[in-house]
């Protein structure tokens, strides 16, 4: 999808996003635990990764549209009726109380309220939408405006269940727990009584820059840190880009899914194995060779082609492996465990597939938390920050923005969704899941490619 770059819009808009990004930079704290403020209510700071997705988000308000906005589909072979599905969304909020959590006024700050019966029933009927008949899920993603609040829409002509969130509430990891536990819940059925009495604050997930004991105190070392993971941004040649459409504003949202059968899926996998590559490996080296007869250097349509320069993008990398229990697993389900490392490949040096993934294997094996050559979690925060300041400021060309391919891998979706759910009486699955998708919304110029694997495909 083809759009502006975050940020870009009017003169006033622009300064206006940029005092708001200032005024966010200036205040980040990196440590965040949950406080009881009241007998019913309970608050945390959001952390660096928190506010920088609130701030990537806000950056398209004025277009009324969301970058890095997650809709995730579920389609069952057979939709129960949609009681059940919001009874069972009511009990989901009771095991994961922060899908209910809000912003503060200012926008600083986690808030959790315990809920009366009459605020369950409330929020209920606000976040479980029943939709027409003839909607589909994929006409609907894309058509539907942001909201702050994690929605779930009910779609019987299709049997689909979709998710709908920003993503500072939750990462694509996150939303595969989040939607088996809601799975189970709905074949099992809901507890026979579900209170909301306070106790279920207990389950309120920390911060990642608390689950993983970032530093709160930024020193001249971490400071330092945070500019030698990022000096890859600006280290060797200029970047290359792909041509877009010549619009300022972004259109509408779309998803394009090319999938292979199970016997290509398994050549392919079987291939990977042999190299001793990942599937995401090899899924990005593909990618990024697709698109260099695309690239063209310094915004230049006469240089398509031509070759040389540099890839240069970030890797999204699941956290959760590294954090301690609880927080490597779906107790925390509704959180944001990731980060983005920056990617940078020069095509002089690695135009080939086989070349690329070499070079691009090496940074999927990197070990984050390992001294050499540096341990993220010493400086994350800091280094969240400065992700912040260069991507959320407008370049004084929106059409000159970067525009590349990146790559997110969800992995094997088996390892979290079941085909089935509940056994009947008479033996059969209640609930079998048909299929699963996900889309990113994205308003700059990027193309985001999502992979994953489902059922051997």
């Amino acid at each position: 999808m083809t759009g502006v770059e975050l940020g870009a819009g009017s003169g006033a808009d622009q300064a206006d996003s940029q005092a708001h990004l200032l005024f966010i930079l200036d205040a980040f704290k990196p440590k965040m635990s949950w406080q009881q403020v009241s007998p019913t209510r309970y608050e945390r700071d959001f952390d660096s990764l928190e506010r920088f997705y609130r701030v990537i988000a806000d950056l398209g308000a004025p277009l009324n549209k969301e970058h890095y906005l997650l809709s995730c589909v579920v389609r069952l072979k057979a939709l129960p009726p949609p009681e059940k599905v919001q009874q069972a969304w009511k009990a989901l909020r009771h095991l994961y109380p922060q899908v209910a959590a809000v912003a503060n006024e200012d926008g600083t700050r986690f808030v959790y309220t315990v809920p009366s019966p009459e605020d369950v029933e409330r929020w209920a009927n606000e976040t479980f939408l029943v939709e027409p008949s003839e909607s589909t899920a994929n006409d609907l993603y894309s058509k539907l405006p942001p909201s702050p609040v994690f929605k779930l829409y009910y779609l019987p002509g299709t049997r689909e269940l979709l998710f709908r969130t920003p993503h500072w509430r939750i990462d694509g990891i996150g939303m595969l727990y989040f939607q088996n536990a809601f799975l189970r819940i709905l074949a099992n059925g809901p507890p026979a009584s579900i209170i909301f009495d306070g106790s279920e604050a207990t389950r309120l997930t920390p911060s990642l820059d608390e689950a993983a004991s970032v530093p709160a105190q930024v020193t001249p070392a971490i400071n330092d840190a945070a500019d030698a993971e990022l000096s890859a941004v600006s280290t060797g040649s200029a970047p290359v880009s792909i041509a877009t459409e010549p619009n300022a504003l972004p259109t509408t949202t779309r998803r394009i899914i090319t999938s292979f059968s199970p016997e290509t899926s398994q050549r392919i996998i079987a291939s990977c194995k042999a190299r001793g590559i990942t599937v995401t490996t090899a899924a990005h080296a593909a990618l990024v060779t697709a698109m260099l007869p695309h690239a063209q250097h310094n915004f230049d349509p006469s240089t398509r082609g031509r070759g040389g320069g540099r890839y240069m993008g970030f890797n999204a990398i699941d956290l959760r492996k590294y954090l301690p229990a609880p927080w490597n697993g779906p107790d925390a389900a509704v959180s944001i465990y990731h980060t983005g490392i920056p990617c940078s490949v020069e095509l002089d040096d690695h135009h080939d597939f086989n070349s690329l993934t070499t070079t691009l294997g090496e940074r999927y094996k990197r070990n984050l938390a390992r001294e050499e050559p540096r341990n993220l979690f010493l400086f994350l925060g800091e280094y969240v920050r400065k992700v912040l300041g260069l991507l959320g400021a407008a370049p004084e060309n929106p059409l000159h923005a970067p525009a590349h391919a990146e790559l997110s891998s969800f992995g094997v979706i088996d390892d979290y969704i079941s085909e089935a759910y509940g056994d009947a009486p008479d033996g059969d699955a209640r609930f079998e899941v048909e299929h699963w998708w996900v889309a990113v919304e994205v308003i700059n110029r990027l193309l985001l490619a999502n992979v994953w694997t489902w059922r051997g495909k």
